[in-house]
């Protein structure tokens, strides 16, 4: 052997096979490399990133004697892969976000949050991945239930009473921890501007001591609420005082006020002492004849309003000496003058109706009074009107109101006009139908025929705009003709307006709440 390598052609042929054992050695390195490099590049254009968003979380635990809190309701999961199985995986929703909480004990833990149904060629990262929960035992307490309302939203003059709920009792179920933050039960209902007993349906909600919601869970979840509704108002008589000084020569001998009682509505405690409403001022200051005053009559303390709230005082003066037999030569020297085809303007109109002058659509007049005084008076000192301002749908007779100087006195051809009224089309409200209800109390009053000397003016003294005040004052108390005697209460309930929306309260809101 030794022989044999000590000769030249053996150790040639030895180093030859050596290099030869090289070079294949570097071109295999070589070719594994570049085919890496293929294989890689072919990857990458087929590998693609999804991210799956609000994934629901399901959590694994004895829910018949646990509660468990702080798991969130969905996370994100992302996933990265091959193009192919994430869009399988996407199309088909198979995969699942969970939380295994069976073999842990009550107290905190924190746990990761895991998934399932997803392709292991799939890489997947899920945010939150790690999460602190709280186990509790499950318990369940009984509490009684308040209804909670704000007495001051219903129609005024309406009061609310005590609210009556049934069943009295529900059922709270949570964690100990969270029954022992429990301070009210409450049914939330909304008055929404009632005027009759109210009777709905409530949701029940638990509240800790500052209102804010709890996450518990309530037997039964609803419960019948009764709320009584009832009016709040009451008649009294007024009185009237004479203010400021009349004319020079002239002395007032009778105030007498066209309305004898007026409503006044506010809480009930409020209007047990109120018997009376007196001292309304009248200012006779600078007057010279009789004549009809229109006054405003004062609220009293701790009322809400009165109706009317306005009313006509008949103002009766005497004049002495020269003055009383002026006037009465200026009457007997009075003369009379007509006027034509005055035209007639509906006032009073409301955006919710359309009206027309159905006839007379012109009136005839005959004026009386001084001479001098009717020279001086043309037509555009005269208006004829026809307040349509309680009026409903339907068709109407209204009275024809003159509006001229106060030195002379005038007779119609007509006394009357009829008048069309169209609703407009929109959605009713409350406020449509307590107008409806009132203008068809009042509308029979309005179609009367006047049996004066001129309709909407004062025989004898001319006065026209003050005669008109009769209608509107009946207008303003369309209960009056059904009214208890003068000093009672009224009670009765209202049947034109109700609601039946409720309300859920805001958390950290304090509510007006009744029996709290």
């Amino acid at each position: 052997m030794d022989k044999l390598m000590n000769r030249s052609w053996v150790m040639k042929i030895i180093a030859l096979l050596l290099a030869f054992m090289l070079y294949l050695s570097v071109n295999l390195d070589d070719g594994a490399s570049s085919s890496n490099k293929i294989l890689n590049r072919s990857s990458s254009a087929n590998t693609g990133v999804e991210t799956l968003t609000d994934v629901p979380v399901q959590v694994s635990y004895n829910e018949k004697n646990r509660i468990v809190r702080g798991v969130p309701d969905t996370v994100i999961m992302t996933l990265e892969g091959p193009k192919n199985i994430l869009a399988q995986t996407k199309l088909q929703k198979d995969y699942q976000a969970y939380i295994d909480l069976d073999n842990l004990s009550l107290g905190q833990h924190r746990v990761k949050v895991q998934y399932r149904n997803i392709s292991d060629s799939l890489n997947v990262v899920v945010k939150p991945d790690i999460v602190n929960v709280t186990i509790e035992e499950r318990d369940s307490k009984q509490f009684s239930v308040e209804a909670s309302y704000d007495k001051n939203k219903v129609k005024n003059g309406y009061e609310a009473g005590e609210a009556t709920v049934s069943p009295r009792a529900v059922t709270v179920t949570g964690a100990s921890s969270q029954l022992d933050q429990v301070a009210y039960v409450k049914a939330i209902i909304d008055l929404d501007n009632a005027s009759k007993t109210v009777t709905k349906q409530a949701t029940v909600v638990a509240l800790d001591k500052n209102l804010n919601k709890l996450n518990v869970t309530v037997q039964p979840e609803t419960v019948n609420v009764t709320i009584p509704v009832k009016n709040i108002s009451k008649k009294v008589p007024i009185d009237v005082i004479q203010e400021g000084t009349p004319g020079d020569g002239v002395n007032i001998t009778k105030l007498e006020p066209k309305t004898d009682t007026v409503k006044i509505i506010g809480p009930s405690d409020s209007l047990d002492k109120i018997d009376k409403i007196d001292n309304i001022p009248v200012d006779v200051t600078g007057i010279t004849k009789s004549k009809d005053i229109k006054v405003n009559v004062p609220v009293p303390d701790g009322i809400d309003s009165v109706s009317p709230k306005q009313i006509t005082v008949h103002v009766e003066v005497d004049k002495q000496g020269d003055e009383k037999d002026a006037e009465e030569t200026d009457a007997s020297a009075a003369e009379t003058k007509s006027f034509k085809n005055l035209p007639v303007s509906l006032t009073g109109q409301s955006s919710k109706y359309t009206y027309e002058l159905l006839s007379p659509t012109s009136v005839d007049a005959d004026v009386k009074g001084p001479k001098s005084d009717l020279d001086k008076l043309t037509k555009s000192g005269i208006s004829l009107s026809a307040n349509v301002g309680n009026l409903s749908a339907g068709e109407h007779t209204v009275p024809i109101i003159i509006n001229s100087p106060d030195s002379v006195t005038s007779t119609l051809s007509t006394k009357q006009a009829k008048v069309r009224v169209t609703a407009k089309k929109q959605s009713g409200t409350n406020d449509e139908q307590t107008d409806k209800e009132t203008s068809g109390s009042t509308s029979d009053k309005e179609t009367k025929p006047d049996t004066g000397s001129g309709s909407g003016t004062n025989p004898g003294t001319g006065n026209s705009g003050d005669s008109a005040d009769k209608p509107s004052e009946e207008t303003d108390t369309p209960e009056d003709n059904t009214d208890t005697p003068t000093d009672s209460t009224e009670t009765g309930d209202d049947s034109s307006n109700q609601s039946d929306e409720s309300s859920t309260p805001v958390d950290g809101q304090t509510d007006n709440t009744s029996g709290n």
